[in-house]
């Protein structure tokens, strides 16, 4: 690993490059970029038709789902694609062939492009927290500091979680489908469909020691306040936790998938 991060800078950069040129594809993000807003809408009507929920108010919600915007495109589920793409179509002997590991091309690829997009995207956040009254966050330094690691952990949970499972794609075809398929349980005990807090209580208990929680709504209650210092802590553990079982888990599966691949490109 220490013989890989000084090339990061470099691939990460060639990466931005890459993802600046396609600018269509950007514009077609941003479209897509403001998704949790929606439920934010959904739950903002709510609130006007019955009432806000025990300890949740209108402006809450206004919080919640503009920081979730934010971890919404945090989340690394896109190398899923990209290595499933390859291993159909032989590219990934092409990376093989390369001095640095796949999963480190398509960790630094991904980073370039969220990269560019989050340097439309964040303004856009701080401009809104600033113009739109019902947004209150805390400026508490120490706050905003665990926020910045929960923020980190969260995208590295991500990133090592999706490709660890775009390594069944040595066994299977049905990628895919699978990974569509877990993250239908993950819309639900990450806090993106609602917040855990408002969630049964099988769900959220669930909810508490799944990693999809990790991805957006620990660092989302992290930053309105929600934590104390004690639930803070273990939000962090159970993220490092999940970590390091995606880290054993993927070289386990690299290990013995890559023997498996025959594919050639072209």
């Amino acid at each position: 690993m220490r013989d890989v991060l000084p090339a990061y800078p470099s691939l990460v950069r060639s990466a931005t490059l890459v993802a600046a040129t396609y600018r269509g594809r950007i514009v077609l993000s941003l479209l897509t970029a403001f998704f949790p807003l929606l439920t934010m809408a959904v739950w903002l009507t709510v609130v006007a038709e019955g009432g806000p929920p025990d300890g949740w108010t209108a402006g809450d919600f206004l919080s919640y789902y503009a920081a979730a915007t934010l971890l919404w495109n945090l989340a690394g589920d896109r190398v899923v694609w990209q290595w499933d793409a390859d291993m159909r179509s032989g590219d990934l002997s092409v990376r093989l062939l390369r001095p640095v590991h796949p999963f480190h091309q398509y960790a630094t690829s991904d980073l370039g492009q969220r990269l560019v997009f989050l340097v439309v995207l964040v303004p856009a956040l701080v401009l809104a927290a600033w113009l739109v009254p019902g947004l209150n966050y805390s400026a508490d330094p120490l706050r905003l500091a665990a926020v910045a690691a929960a923020l980190v952990l969260a995208y590295a949970v991500s990133l090592l979680m999706a490709s660890t499972f775009a390594l069944i794609g040595f066994w299977s075809t049905q990628t895919t489908n699978g990974w569509l398929l877990w993250w239908g349980l993950g819309s639900f005990a990450s806090g993106w469909v609602a917040p855990l807090a408002l969630m049964p209580d099988w769900l959220r208990t669930a909810g508490m020691v799944l990693p999809f929680r990790t991805t957006m709504g620990f660092p989302v209650e992290l930053l309105m306040g929600r934590l104390d210092a004690d639930q803070s802590a273990y939000g962090f553990a159970v993220g490092l936790g999940w970590l390091a079982a995606f880290a054993l888990l993927y070289r386990v599966a690299w290990r013995f998938g890559v023997r498996r691949y025959q594919a050639v490109a072209g």
